[in-house]
């Protein structure tokens, strides 16, 4: 399915901003230092909301960007992406695997791969369907 930033963002701010698996998981792994958001919610909003522009500092790109999917491929915080598939309903039992297997890669950037294999832009894509974007 293709989906936009703002038919995304439209659905992610109508979802819960605290949850366990995902807030578990940022208690334990997330990041240490710069966080200026309250929830991951709050910050992808912000995040999936600002592509359409070109960024700023060492967030700049060429190009704004429109599209979720390369959004969430792009992303590189395993809490938000944790957070998006718990806050679309994803299976708990998938989303603690996830979870756990992540927390166990101890190389850092290597979470997110792990979490976009376990949890695939295809699965977010029916998770959102189900949620009803837009």
């Amino acid at each position: 399915m293709e989906c936009d930033v703002y038919d995304f963002v439209r659905v992610l701010k109508r979802l819960d901003d605290r949850l366990p698996i995902s807030d578990r998981y940022d208690s334990e792994y997330g990041q240490e230092t710069g966080m200026w958001w309250k929830s991951q919610k709050e910050h992808m909003i912000s995040w999936f909301g600002s592509q359409n522009t070109k960024g700023s500092g060492q967030y700049s790109r060429n190009m704004p960007n429109n599209n979720a999917k390369t959004t969430y491929n792009r992303l590189q915080c395993p809490g938000a992406l944790l957070w998006i598939a718990e806050a679309l309903g994803e299976d708990a039992d998938i989303v603690q695997k996830a979870a756990d297997a992540a927390g166990a890669e101890v190389v850092k950037r290597k979470r997110c791969g792990i979490m976009r294999k376990m949890i695939p832009w295809e699965r977010i894509s029916e998770l959102l369907e189900r949620a009803g974007r837009g």
